[in-house]
């Protein structure tokens, strides 16, 4: 997420007033920071393990700087050219008087970036800017001063002849009359002024490391863990719900499955099939009630359905019986009762042949389209 920008010495025009209940919702801001509190040392790269740099960088810088190093807040940089790392050191005091400044402005500063980076910089040109009576100067991508004005044209002259091939100057400055004569003819002269709230300020360097690392970002990233735990407990309850459910639907399974077993029972005998095998197991005895109700139908077994009153209390004994399509013939011993009946079977014609003894018979049974008797 992108803040606004603005330099720290903008922010007095942000002021507000004690008690006003606008503190508590400080506005993020990424903020420029006078480049002359600013010094940039560059050293010889460390052989030690980069984890331990930042140990060792204030003991390296120790006669380099004036103030105690414990009163002084050290901010690696890049790599530079022939193997060097670049540091910025800042007073300590500075840092928190700017941190101070930017929350009685209403400010949560997320970062502080030395304000010369603000100038615009390409190869071969040197960069100049005015900031009420400073010249902001950047020579280089990550390289730059602020000075006064008699001190900044001294260096960048030295810029000038330590180069190889001259370089061009872009100078925004509110006098062009400020400018040496001598540099007034290899610059591009201007009066613009730097816009600070729409500057492309930098990620790097971010003065605002170890102590004085943005509150903002700690907040932030601990406004995330009553996210996490309410985003953790949902999933939980979540969870808990699927389970409960699952369980409910296989107890209505088991139930669902014994009352199916038990309605097969009732209607089919044989085995009980597992629950999820009733459906198959239902289907094929409906298909053999459904044949052995087709097979009643046929000729032969109606014929044998129609002769079960006769037989039942005629006292004979049925000893053979043929039959095909259309023909029953049934032998029959101890016939003298179902002889002495007038048999009369409607829809067949019946014939009767006597047997191989005085008391049998053999009875012949075909369908008809009349009404039959006895032949």
């Amino acid at each position: 997420m992108s803040h606004s920008a603005d330099h720290i010495y903008c922010l007095d025009q942000r002021l507000i007033p004690d008690g006003d209940p606008g503190l508590a919702a400080a506005q993020p801001m990424n903020l420029w920071v006078p480049s002359d509190r600013v010094a940039v040392h560059h050293v010889d790269v460390p052989t030690a393990p980069e984890r331990k740099w930042p140990e060792l960088v204030p003991w390296m810088l120790e006669d380099r700087i004036l103030q105690p190093v414990d009163e002084m807040h050290f901010v690696l940089g890049g790599r530079v050219g022939n193997n060097q790392l670049q540091i910025f050191a800042i007073s300590r005091q500075d840092m928190q008087d700017w941190q101070r400044v930017a929350t009685n402005a209403g400010v949560a500063a997320t970062s502080m970036v030395p304000d010369f980076l603000a100038l615009p910089w390409e190869a071969g040109r040197i960069s100049i800017g005015w900031r009420e009576g400073v010249c902001l100067v950047r020579y280089s991508a990550e390289a730059g001063f602020a000075a006064k004005p008699a001190s900044a044209w001294a260096m960048i002259d030295n810029l000038i002849t330590a180069a190889e091939i001259a370089p061009r100057l872009s100078i925004s400055i509110p006098d062009s009359a400020l400018v040496p004569d001598h540099l007034q003819s290899m610059a591009d002269i201007n009066d613009a002024e730097i816009d600070w709230q729409f500057g492309d300020i930098p990620r790097s360097p971010n003065l605002m490391t170890g102590a004085f690392k943005p509150q903002l970002l700690r907040t932030e990233s601990s406004s995330w863990t009553p996210i996490i735990g309410l985003v953790a407990l949902s999933l939980v309850l979540l969870f808990a719900y699927l389970q409960i459910s699952s369980n409910m639907i296989s107890q209505q399974i088991d139930v669902t499955g014994k009352q199916v077993q038990s309605s097969y029972s009732s209607l089919f005998t044989g085995r009980k099939p597992k629950p999820l095998e009733a459906r198959d197991a239902a289907e094929q005895q409906l298909s053999k009630l459904f044949k052995q109700q087709q097979s009643l139908q046929t000729a032969p077994v109606a014929a044998l359905i129609a002769l079960d009153s006769f037989m039942a209390s005629c006292g004979c004994n049925l000893t053979a019986m043929t039959a095909d399509k259309e023909v029953l013939q049934l032998h029959i011993t101890n016939a003298e009762k179902l002889k002495a009946q007038a048999l009369n079977i409607p829809g067949y014609q019946l014939s009767i042949q006597s047997g191989e003894t005085a008391d049998a018979i053999v009875l012949t049974v075909k369908a008809g389209a009349g009404i039959g008797g006895v032949r």
